[in-house]
Order: C-alpha cells, then structure tokens, then sequence
C-alpha cells in the first residue's frame, strides 16, 4: 500500500495553498499585458528583438521545467520534497519582477535586448523553481477526483485575484492622465510601470509565502523519496519515454501543443489592442478585471458544481469549444464592418461599446476558467495512472513534462509575433491615429489564426480517456481508497 495523508488537509488549508497562484497570476499579467508593450512602445526596442529575447527565455524555461519537476520528485530532505525549492524562489521572484521594470542605464538597442532577456530568463528559472514543485503538491493534497476539481477551482480563482488586482491598480492609479499622456496615451507613461515592477514583487512574497507555510505542517505526511535517487539526465529522459506511453498524458501533451502555439501569437499584446484598436484609456476599463475577477470566480465555482458527478472530460471540451468561437466574435464584427454599408459592431468611444466588451470580458473569462480548472484537475488524475504502470508518483514530471514541448512551440508563436509586429509596422512609435493600419492588420492576423489552433486543441481532448470510474479504480488499486 503507497502511503497518504494520515489526516485530511482541511478546505481552509487548500485556499490557502491555492494562494500560491496569486503569484502566477501576477506573473501572467506582467507578461501577457504590460512587458512586450513596455519595451516595445516605451523604452523603443525593436518588437522582433523584445519578442526573441522573451521566446529565448521561454526555451530556458521548457528545459528547466521537467528538470526541476523530476528533481523535486526525487529529493529527500528534512522539509519534504517540495517546500525547499518553494522557500528558496520567492524572494528572488520578486526583485527580478523589480528590476524588469525599473528604469534602464542606457536607451540603446544592444542594452534593452540584453537586459530584457536576462531579466526574464531570470524570472522564468525562479518561476519554474517556485510553481512546478507547488503545483505538484496539488495531486498530494487530494487524491479525490472532485475534491481536486476543488482545489483546481480555488488556485484558477486565486491566480485571476492576482492578476486582477494588479491589474486594476495598474489602470486605476498607475496609468493616470497627465498633461504629456492624455487619452489611450497614457498606456506609454514609463514611471507607470516602476511603479507595477513593485507591487509585482510586494504580491508575490504575499501570495508566495502564504501558500509555503500554509502546506509546511502537511510536510511530515506528504509522499517521501524512499532513497533518495542521485538526479540523472539519463534518468530523465527513460522516465520522459515512460510517460509518452501514457495515452492520456499524451492526448494533454499534444492539444497542449496546438494552445501553446496560439498563445504566442497572442502574446502580450492585449495593451496593443486595448490603446489602438478600442482606443480605451486606463481610466475607461480600470473596472474590467473586477468584472473578470467576479466572472473567473464563478466560472471556478461553476466547473467544480457541473462536473459533480459529471464526466471532466465531456464538460471541458464543451466549454471550450463555446470559448473558442465567442472569444473573437467582437474581433471578427469590426473587421467585417468595411465590407458592409452599415456598422456591425458600437463605435469607440460610446458607452455602448463599453457594455458589450465588458459582457464580452466577462462571458470568456467564465469560459476559460471553467475549462482551464477541468483540465487541470484531469492532469492530476493522470498521476494514478501511471502510477499504476510504473510504481511511481511522478507528480513534478507529468505537471512539468508537457511545458518542455509547449513552451517551446509558445516561444515560436512569440517569435512569429515579433516578426509580424515588425512587419506590420509596430517598429516605430506613432500616434493612436497613426497606428490605425498596423493595429488592424495584428488583429486579422491573431482573430484568424489563434481560433483555427484552439479548435485542433480541443478536438484532441475528445481522445483522453480517464473517467471516473477508471481513476477510482486506480486508487483502489494503489490502496489510496
């Protein structure tokens, strides 16, 4: 019989362990709505060398990922398997999302790339050191299969606070309109966003710290390393080809692939689209991530409700199907407005555009926390699985392994991106009028090519085939139950 928690860890207990994702949250936000334009419009580096320099850091991280997931499966200390790596990243976390954002030493292009790209290599190793071992204490924590719907729920939840806090503080009272930056110009003011660099660090030693010592009391009943095994590149790569015999690890793994790609044709360029394309200021959706907040909430409650006695699978792949065809709709209505007499879609400018996008905000976001909580939760189920092939609980590998392919692919799509921002016209500054031909062109490209990708993704999902019964199966096999 493996062994397992003695005594269950409370629901209080896995909120606050949840809290962990507040960090990522944050992290997400930096990267996927403040750094690209940051560097690109603000401190003028070349779009196609801002996008090489984070693609370049996004291999760094595909590599440590599996590495760092194996080796804490393996450790054997006096904290666990997990928490060393936990305590040892976040304060290091926090001064490179510091010193991302502070003011350069010098404006040329040599300088800005260079310190782009160590700053976020640095950031992508403390990432990988704090979150791949966290989130394999998920599958430890609960090995029930809705209760880890649950706790899936809680950490999507927590990660859209952390970003949804930032994010408003960033548009509510960073981004403020001066005399030098009116309107959607006030996305370009550079003192803005020192101040974002420090309320990142201050809420990832929050959100970091919480979830550390929330779990620390567990640590004498969580799974221990009989021996510790000395960490071997060889070994990883005989324990990788083990898990691609995995059918359902390998369905994850390859409709990761086609999301990953779509992600980085994506990537950061939400402020883009928000500053040119809708023409916003700061101020008009400051109120936007409270609304994204509260939708992402009940989308986690949602998932963890409906799939009750449900099949994951089944439910996953309906929501993201409906995600994958209303995301662009708002997109796809003013791109067809010239081929017609009449608007299909609100002006800029009128509140009733204002409404319709935050309905629109609203709607995909429940959608995509919904999906986002399933799939996870039936990554975790993947680790009895195969635990009852191998002898193994491989948590760090599985949770990690599939980012070694995915990150890859999403620093593609980036570098794509880079590309194609330089070509458009994005590697010089204008006016938000001036900008009116380039700002189009990024949105036809990414409101045709991501949904296309999304779709591949979710049909491959339909192939995974752990249920409910087989997962309880497992656990009896395992002696869990």
């Amino acid at each position: 019989m493996t062994d397992t928690l003695k005594k269950e860890v409370t629901t209080k207990d896995l909120f606050l362990y949840a809290c962990g994702s507040g960090t990522i949250g944050v992290n997400n936000t930096v990267f996927g709505g403040y750094l690209l334009v940051y560097y690109n419009q603000i401190l003028g580096l070349n779009p196609a060398l801002a996008s090489l320099a984070i693609s370049i850091s996004l291999i760094f991280d595909a590599i440590s990922d599996p590495l760092v997931g194996a080796w804490s499966d393996r450790v054997k200390t006096r904290i666990g398997r997990r928490h060393p790596f936990i305590y040892l990243s976040i304060v290091p976390l926090a001064i490179c999302f510091y010193f991302l954002f502070s003011k350069p030493l010098y404006d040329s292009q040599t300088y800005l790339f260079w310190k782009l790209m160590i700053l976020v290599i640095l950031v992508r190793f403390a990432i990988t050191f704090y979150e791949t071992p966290r989130a394999a204490l998920g599958p430890e924590l609960t090995k029930d299969y809705d209760r880890r719907n649950l706790v899936n729920g809680m950490g999507m939840t927590m990660g859209y606070i952390g970003g949804i806090f930032i994010s408003f503080v960033m548009l509510g009272f960073f981004l403020e309109e001066t005399d030098a930056f009116q309107g959607a110009n006030a996305y370009f003011n550079s003192s803005a966003y020192e101040n974002f660099g420090i309320l990142a660090a201050v809420m990832t030693l929050i959100f970091g710290f919480i979830s550390a010592i929330s779990t620390h009391k567990y640590i004498p009943q969580l799974h221990q390393a009989e021996i510790e095994s000395k960490f071997s590149i060889k070994e990883l790569k005989k324990e990788l080809i083990e898990s691609l015999s995995n059918k359902p690890w390998l369905i994850l793994v390859s409709s990761g692939c086609f999301y990953a790609l779509s992600i980085g044709l994506t990537y950061g360029t939400g402020t883009y689209i928000g500053a040119y394309f809708w023409q916003w200021t700061p101020e008009d959706i400051s109120l936007f991530p409270i609304v994204s907040g509260l939708s992402a909430i009940l989308g986690a409650i949602f998932a963890v409700v409906l799939a009750r006695g449900r099949e994951k699978k089944n439910l996953c792949v309906s929501v993201f199907i409906a995600a994958t065809f209303i995301t662009p709709m708002p997109y796809w209505l003013r791109l067809l407005e010239q081929y017609f007499s009449f608007p299909l879609f609100p002006s800029n400018g009128t509140d009733l555009i204002w409404w319709v996008i935050l309905l629109h905000t609203a709607i995909t976001d429940f959608l995509s926390v919904m999906g986002f909580v399933l799939v996870i939760s039936m990554a975790f189920d993947v680790v009895e699985n195969s635990q009852t092939k191998t002898g193994r609980r491989d948590e760090g590998l599985f949770l990690s392994g599939p980012g070694l392919i995915q990150k890859v692919l999403t620093g593609l799509g980036l570098f794509i991106l880079g590309i194609v921002l330089q070509f458009i016209g994005f590697d010089t500054k204008g006016s938000i009028d001036e900008m009116q031909d380039p700002i189009y062109s990024l949105v036809t490209f990414q409101s045709t090519v991501a949904p296309l990708l999304t779709i591949v993704a979710t049909i491959i999902l339909i192939f995974y085939d752990i249920s409910r019964k087989s997962h309880n199966e497992a656990l009896d096999e395992l002696g869990y139950k």
